[in-house]
């Protein structure tokens, strides 16, 4: 069991930060540097369901593994991580839509602000437990 929990906990976590690392620092300024600001926008919220789908499955992986490796601080700090995740989707990015269709740019660049802090977060947090588990 320590065995496949190892080999879900590398996996997971590589793919948690590769793929949040890729969303931020490729996919998002690439999207809003080639294309016009209304089709960047409505392309980014189309894929924030997707995006949000891929870190609570990623997590998911790892902290599976976690819990195979009866590491369950570890996994409980990839549960908060996939509860956030679940919040942001269904609470949060309606929030953000209200706001946006409600023409409130402020709130919306407090509210965006604020997600994206809460997504560092969660990358720090990924991050901390895949350096830990490489040492």
């Amino acid at each position: 069991m320590v065995y496949a929990g190892n080999i879900l906990v590398a996996l997971g976590l590589a793919a948690l930060v590769g793929g949040m690392l890729f969303f931020g620092a490729v996919m998002a300024p690439l999207v809003f540097t080639k294309l016009p600001a209304d089709v960047a926008g409505n392309f980014i919220r189309a894929a924030f369901p997707f995006y949000y789908a891929y870190i609570i499955a990623t997590a998911a992986v790892a902290a599976g593994g976690f819990l195979l490796r009866a590491q369950f601080g570890a996994a409980s700090a990839l549960f908060v991580v996939m509860a956030v995740t679940v919040w942001l989707l269904f609470g949060w990015m309606p929030h953000l839509e209200a706001m946006r269709v409600a023409g409130d740019t402020a709130g919306f660049a407090r509210g965006h602000r604020f997600s994206v802090w809460v997504n560092g977060g969660q990358l720090l947090t990924a991050i901390v437990l895949l350096v830990r588990t490489a040492i």
